[in-house]
């Protein structure tokens, strides 16, 4: 007959029970106590752009663990064509791409504890659609600002540009030259088509500046070349307008204006570098008289010392006695890490002004580095919450352990004797016994 397997008494399946539920918590506080990472989120406006396209990638869905206290400091995006950024601090990018095919952009997002998560997206680039026609690009009208100069004042020209076309055009040049009343021609420079521009819209040109000489009659040339795609009707690309240069003169009845500008911000406040930036500028008149028109150059003084121009706003609009406006710089990209002075001046306003004392403003502008703002002290380590939850379990694990130990190793104690099982009957014949 087998042998009846042994009982596992209630003693040893408690011990085993408690070593089970020690490794449970064991593991459960390990997990509690690795810090969660970031989960990231890619996304673009386009993911079917074609060559040439600025597609628009956005990464502020990312979101940061560990209940928000593990924040997102650094964004760092791969486009999938062998181009990326450096670490930044920004959760934005723009990026064009110039060969066709699919191709997969990532984003890798770190938190200040140094964990990190990241996202990928799918964009198939398109090839350019052929062009079904060609774009007729016209100086439709122009002047000057200001209207009337002052022999020896800053002068631009304000054209108008209109496409007549029925296909966009990607570029072109507008040259300007100026026919001086004593039959000189003097070449005030080439402006560029900024942005393509689309069939039946127009778009605002300025000339470089230029200083209004001799007095009298000008003639102003305009003419529109180098268009891309090319045009087929040359024929309306060709404009000329006069502008009359008045001899200095004395201050007008009545007054002068004076402009001031007043205040300045930066947007963003604090550009990382690299970063697109633009410059919102509030002009006031603080004269007795309105401006017509004015132009506002800006610069900016690096870390470094090195000066470098920004480029030059114009006021075309009258500003009134005691009014204010914001005029907006042409954007730039933030370029130094540091501590930048960004100087506004205020000249060639009609009529003239007397005081130009305040005719410039400086403000500061810090340019942060690329890669995310160093980590606080606190964001080191772990939270109070989390501690406490793994420090708990961790408690728990060794308390299971403890109580195993107990029930598994102490002997039993020994109890009353119980008497042995009944033997089973024995069902076998008897045994046969010689005659």
């Amino acid at each position: 007959m087998g042998r009846r397997g042994a009982k596992v008494s209630l003693r040893q399946r408690a011990g085993l029970a408690s070593a089970v539920w020690a490794v449970a918590f064991s593991l459960l506080a390990v997990v509690a106590a690795t810090p969660k990472g970031p989960t990231a989120m890619l996304s673009v406006d386009d993911v079917t752009p074609v060559v040439g396209q600025v597609v628009h990638f956005d990464a502020s869905g990312s979101v940061p663990h560990d209940e928000g206290k593990g924040r997102i400091v650094s964004y760092e995006f791969d486009f999938g064509d062998g181009n990326h950024t450096r670490e930044q601090s920004s959760p934005f990018a723009t990026h064009a791409y110039s060969l066709v095919g699919p191709k997969r952009a990532t984003v890798d997002v770190e938190d200040a504890r140094g964990n990190e998560g990241s996202a990928s997206i799918r964009i198939d680039v398109q090839p350019k659609s052929p062009p079904t026609g060609a774009p007729d690009l016209i100086p439709s009208s122009a002047s000057t600002i200001p209207a009337q100069p002052i022999e020896g004042q800053i002068a631009i020209v304000s054209i108008i540009l209109a496409n007549h076309g029925n296909a966009t055009a990607d570029g072109a040049t507008i040259d300007v030259t100026d026919q001086r009343p004593n039959g000189t021609v003097v070449s005030i420079g080439t402006a560029s088509l900024s942005a393509p521009l689309e069939p039946e819209a127009s778009v605002v040109v300025y000339s470089p500046t230029f200083v209004a000489i001799e007095v009298g009659n000008h003639t102003l040339d305009i003419v529109v070349g180098n268009v891309t795609p090319a045009e087929t009707d040359l024929e309306d690309n060709t404009l000329t307008i006069g502008m009359t240069v008045l001899p200095v003169t004395g201050p007008p009845p009545g007054g002068v204006p004076d402009l001031a500008p007043e205040s300045a911000v930066t947007i963003p406040t604090q550009p990382v570098e690299g970063e697109i930036v633009s410059l919102s500028i509030r002009v006031a008149n603080r004269g007795s008289v309105a401006a017509d028109a004015a132009l506002i150059d800006i610069s900016d003084v690096r870390p470094n010392g090195t000066i470098v121009p920004i480029g030059t706003s114009v006021l075309s609009t009258p500003l009134g006695l005691g009014d204010s406006v914001v005029v907006d710089s042409p954007s730039f990209v933030a370029a130094g890490v540091g501590d930048h002075q960004l100087q506004i001046d205020i000249r060639s306003v009609t009529p003239a002004e007397t005081d130009v004392e305040d005719n410039s403003l400086t403000i500061s502008m810090t340019v942060l580095p690329a890669k995310g703002p160093p980590r606080l002290p606190n964001e080191g380590g772990f939270s109070l919450d989390t501690a406490l939850l793994a420090g708990g379990l961790a408690a728990a694990a060794v308390a299971a352990v403890l109580v195993a130990t107990w029930l598994l190793l102490t002997p039993r104690e020994t109890g009353p004797l119980e008497p042995p099982p009944p033997e089973p009957p024995d069902d076998s014949p008897p045994p046969i016994r010689p005659p």
